[in-house]
């Protein structure tokens, strides 16, 4: 049995797991088990902009390029009052796989590779990366 992959979305992320395994699944989850395509989002925009992680590449996101911040916040509103109103987009509109682009992606590599470099730098190596022998 062979599996057809289907087309690499955003073909400029890098992943750390990235076999066709691993490329199947993002695509099954995104198409089939995600009902924000329906709403016209993309992945990123369902990352809880509490978290600080988020939090910093939405800002980094706004000063570095400002209008991809702004489509964000639109296709973000317009989700809310669809989902208010309990209505969908028309099938055609839907978000296709080809379009998505996980654009936050390069900046929370960026935070998570400072954060590292930090840990590394600073001598302080948190609870949750010690050996148990450590302890």
């Amino acid at each position: 049995m062979s599996w057809k992959v289907a087309p690499a979305a955003a073909k400029n992320v890098k992943w750390a797991y990235n076999n066709s395994a691993f490329k199947y699944m993002r695509y099954v989850s995104w198409q089939y088990l995600w009902g924000g395509r329906e709403y016209g989002l993309l992945w990123h925009d369902q990352y809880y902009e509490p978290a600080p992680e988020v939090t910093e590449a939405l800002r980094r996101l706004n000063l570095k390029e400002p209008w991809l911040f702004d489509q964000r916040k639109m296709r973000l509103s317009r989700a809310h009052t669809l989902a208010m109103h309990n209505e969908i987009l028309p099938k055609d509109q839907w978000t296709k796989w080809d379009e998505e682009t996980f654009y936050l992606k390069p900046y929370l590599d960026e935070i998570e590779a400072e954060k590292t470099e930090r840990t590394k730098s600073s001598g302080f190596v948190p609870g949750f990366l010690m050996r148990k022998e450590e302890h």
